[in-house]
């Protein structure tokens, strides 16, 4: 992190506060929060780095302060300490000591003077503790620790992955998360795509940027446009898998908010780049959600084949009868379905996750996965796929849970199963399901 400061580590540690009041998903919260700070500013930047490290960080931060606090503090000098170890943690060991005297500056501010005194002490000894933690850590408790996991999350994937593997899933969870933009491989976007080529760099993944930071701002009105949306590459494998072709009729279920459905429509179209996919369809699907709303906006920007976006909920209503009312096919070539997953693949992007999760929420979704893709199999044609992903990296999700639901389903067969654990993307699992 740069220099900052001291109203900007103020504005952080006043962030804090605030979400400890109502602890939403983060990324819901910060988007409440744009009357906070400027929408797309440095401020929002940098209070915005800090609220993600304390995150990344809470179950270590938390464990450290305990053993050098008799008590806990006022919620503002706790956000504080909160808010300077995070920093501690990302700065280079020889920014520590000015790290500490900014946060201390910080405290002189907005606590009073005996609050202050305490603050310069815990935060001198919290770098120490630290220090010897890194150091020291060898079990995968030291890493759960240090990491900030769950100890629970931590062994199961010592069970399914292997020691070294669990602890490198860990350790990548800890890094900010970075901003890719997925841009259509046509003529007309690459030309607009120039327009902001100083705030982009590309990434090892075709037709993925990441933005650089700070620059968001920079690229927002790319996004308005239909030949940029922000993604992570690892939804791409799905669609890929799916393999649309043009004349089909295709099926996106629990498609909000609407990146897969654009993905899918964009590798269709490399069938015909030039003309207007007369016979080509996509129906979205979703719940009757705020989401839904979302997905109809990003549907929207598809202006080269036919869409339609329909509300339902897949585990207790009839998709087959909805879409026959809405005069829509009740069969499809292709079918993606996006299952609601534990999130353990994405954990980096949403670093509270991993506290809400608890383990009987895996077998919950495994549940609810079995029962929806059941669902979801008549409306596959013969002779057509069907590809199950999720975001999650666990194997009773991404394995078990596609051939539970097959049990029984003579004319159903798995051709493809993987797990694809995060590294320079998001984790995920995906498998190809074809009908005989």
């Amino acid at each position: 992190m740069p220099n900052t400061d001291t109203v900007k580590l103020a504005n952080a540690a006043k962030l804090l506060m605030e979400y400890e009041k109502r602890p939403l998903k983060a990324d819901e919260f910060l988007d409440s929060q744009y009357s906070f700070f400027y929408k797309y500013g440095e401020e929002r930047r940098v209070c915005q780095f800090i609220f993600l490290t304390v995150l990344r960080n809470k179950l270590l931060i938390d464990t450290i302060l305990a053993v050098f606090l008799k008590k806990t503090p006022r919620p503002v000098l706790f956000a504080v300490l909160k808010c300077a170890c995070a920093e501690i943690i990302s700065a280079r060991e020889d920014k520590i000591a000015q790290t500490v005297h900014s946060w201390v500056e910080v405290s002189k501010k907005i606590c009073s003077q005996g609050e202050s005194k305490l603050a310069n002490a815990v935060l001198r000894k919290f770098s120490q503790k630290y220090s010897e933690i890194c150091s020291n850590a060898k079990t995968l408790e030291d890493f759960a620790l240090l990491y900030s996991h769950p100890l629970w999350i931590a062994k199961s994937w010592q069970a399914q992955f292997g020691f070294e593997k669990a602890v490198r899933i860990m350790r990548k969870n800890q890094e900010p998360s970075e901003v890719f933009l997925r841009v259509q491989n046509t003529p007309k976007a690459k030309k607009e795509l120039q327009k902001y080529s100083e705030f982009l760099c590309e990434s090892e993944f075709e037709n993925f940027y990441k933005a650089k930071r700070g620059c968001f701002q920079n690229i927002k009105s790319f996004l308005d446009t239909p030949f940029a949306y922000i993604q992570d590459p690892a939804t791409k494998f799905a669609p890929t898998l799916l393999n649309p072709q043009k004349s089909e009729k295709i099926l996106d279920l629990c498609a909000a908010p609407g990146g897969k459905s654009r993905m899918i429509a964009d590798l269709a179209r490399q069938k015909n780049p030039d003309g207007f996919l007369a016979d080509t369809l996509i129906v979205s699907v979703d719940l009757n959600s705020p989401r839904l709303e979302k997905l109809k906006q990003n549907i929207s920007k598809i202006d080269f084949l036919k869409t339609a976006c329909i509300a339902c909920d897949l585990a207790n209503e009839n998709l087959k009868d909805i879409l026959e009312k809405s005069s829509l096919p009740a069969s499809f070539d292709a079918i993606l379905l996006d299952a609601p997953c534990s999130n353990t693949g994405v954990l980096r992007r949403r670093p509270d996750a991993r506290y809400r999760i608890e383990p009987k929420d895996i077998s919950n979704c495994k549940s609810l996965q079995i029962k929806i893709l059941k669902n979801a199999l008549p409306l596959l044609k013969k002779g057509g796929r069907l590809v199950y992903s999720t975001c999650s990296i666990d194997k009773s999700e991404n394995e078990e849970a596609p051939k539970e639901a097959l049990e029984g389903l003579k004319d159903f067969k798995i051709d493809h199963l993987q797990t694809i654990l995060p590294d320079a993307c998001d984790g995920a699992g995906i498998a190809l399901i074809k009908r005989q």
